[in-house]
């Protein structure tokens, strides 16, 4: 993958591992140990962390240092509902201003679907909804959905995905693609909330995570 700085490297490299498992929740972060890996001042690593904070993959403790930030039950139920409730209706809103080109884009993401990886099958998935984000101009709801990406990301690496759900996934967005291609808004509005209520469905069946509320 190619990267426009290194602090760009830094913070999507931190990412992966978290997704992976490799840096667990509740993991110290060391800049020290950063630098030395990257071969870059503290600054650089500084301006990583700082958008990794931002984007809630990162938290600090007082007098401690920073850390890999957990995603618990009541985070993950707050970023369904809030998908839930913006999600469609930025398609009744915005439906005219998806093009051939983001169309293009959602099938193409839609065909990898059927044979990624899981990973890869998470960021897919995710850049579909990405599509329809960039198509809003209401900076408050932007800024919504850029705090909830990692959420997404973050909840869908917590489990497998079955091939009935993968399979059932593709079609929703099947479905989804052909209404904002025909410009039929409040169609596409319905299909992906069946699509969104799906996806919390399919999770919430298979959460192996910590139920504890916080």
């Amino acid at each position: 993958m190619e990267y426009n700085s290194i602090e760009e490297r830094i913070v999507q490299e931190i990412k992966d591992k978290i997704l992976s498992g490799e840096l667990a929740e509740n993991t110290r972060i060391s800049e020290r140990e950063i630098c030395d890996a990257y071969h870059v001042t503290r600054p650089a690593v500084r301006i990583a962390i700082d958008r990794l904070k931002k984007e809630n993959w990162l938290f600090v403790k007082a007098k401690s240092g920073t850390y890999v930030a957990p995603i618990n039950k009541k985070t993950i139920e707050e970023s369904f509902q809030v998908r839930l409730m913006i999600e469609p209706q930025i398609l009744i809103w915005n439906i005219n201003e998806i093009d051939s080109a983001d169309v293009e884009r959602m099938r193409h993401n839609t065909e990898r679907m059927r044979v990624a990886e899981h990973e890869e099958y998470a960021y897919r998935e995710l850049d579909n909804h990405t599509v329809i984000k960039e198509k809003t101009k209401n900076t408050i709801i932007v800024e919504l959905l850029d705090n909830m990406i990692a959420n997404i990301l973050r909840i869908t690496s917590k489990t497998s995905v079955s091939e009935e759900r993968r399979l059932s996934s593709i079609y929703e967005w099947e479905r989804i693609i052909a209404c904002i291609e025909r410009k039929e808004a409040h169609q596409a509005s319905q299909y992906m909330t069946l699509h969104l209520l799906n996806t919390a469905d399919e999770f919430w069946r298979n959460y192996r995570g910590d139920n504890q509320e916080d």
